[in-house]
């Protein structure tokens, strides 16, 4: 079974500013069609219904193989407060119709696709970690929060998951607190949560890539570049293949093609 991972695609409501987003996504598209895909947030610049609208469309054919958790940016206007019509938008237009199996805005438990071909079974486990304030100190910040917390402490033990291979999935930084923009409030009580009862997580947010081998008790941990260009950060270049084969992992590059810039 095969994965990308990408994060941060940031669309816009001018065309033109997504042309990064769109080619990259036309790149893994032609290139990888057996591939699922995992986004971790941040797939609209601010929640705008023409942003979600393009984003829909790019990301419509990839329906019945895409994964998708929202960003602050999703559910706030420039990513500083959140806006509950924002988060609804963002379930309505994307969540629902890219056929998700689950939506995000409010207190939900976290969003759960199991996956099985001859070999593996894989549960894809998709967290919101935005901060439902008003207050635009802090909502940059994130949090898992008890009702998701509690899932993952009641569900990632049980006998009948153990034996399938655990992605989780989310914006927010687990373990990064140089920047307090960005910290996950809760993020040390996550990473006890999920010490070896998880075999990858992915995030987002801060566009930089990153891969972490065994770490917290985690074969890999992997954060995403920004696919799309915004606030003066150029798209990253490269994204994650993730490949599953009878338990074993293996996590490589994919190079985007030069007529993807």
């Amino acid at each position: 079974m095969k994965f990308i991972h990408i994060s941060d695609l940031h669309f816009q409501a001018l065309e033109s500013n997504n042309e990064a987003a769109t080619s990259r996504l036309d790149f893994i598209n032609k290139n990888y069609p057996d591939h699922n895909l995992i986004v971790t947030g941040d797939i609209a610049d601010d929640g705008d219904k023409k942003q979600f609208d393009l984003a829909y469309k790019a990301l419509e054919p990839f329906k019945g193989r895409i994964y998708i958790t929202p960003g602050n940016h999703d559910f706030g206007w420039k990513g500083n407060a959140y806006s509950n019509e924002r988060a609804k938008r963002f379930d309505k237009m994307l969540s629902i119709p890219l056929q998700q199996g689950g939506t995000f805005a409010g207190d939900n438990p976290p969003v759960v696709n199991s996956l099985m071909d001859e070999f593996d079974k894989v549960m894809l486990i998709a967290l919101d970690t935005n901060i439902e304030t008003n207050d635009s100190r802090i909502f940059a910040q994130g949090q898992v929060g008890k009702r998701q917390l509690s899932f993952l402490k009641t569900n990632l033990p049980k006998p009948e998951w153990k034996d399938r291979t655990k992605i989780l999935f989310f914006h927010h930084h687990p373990f990064f607190n140089d920047d307090w923009t960005s910290v996950l409030l809760d993020a040390e009580e996550l990473m006890q949560t999920i010490y070896k009862l998880v075999d990858v997580v992915c995030f987002g947010h801060q566009h930089v890539s990153g891969l972490w081998l065994d770490r917290d008790g985690i074969k890999y941990i992997l954060a995403a570049g920004n696919l799309g260009y915004v606030r003066n950060d150029p798209p990253a270049d490269t994204a994650r293949e993730i490949i599953i084969m009878k338990g074993d992992i293996t996590v490589k590059d994919i190079k985007f093609s030069p007529t993807s810039t």
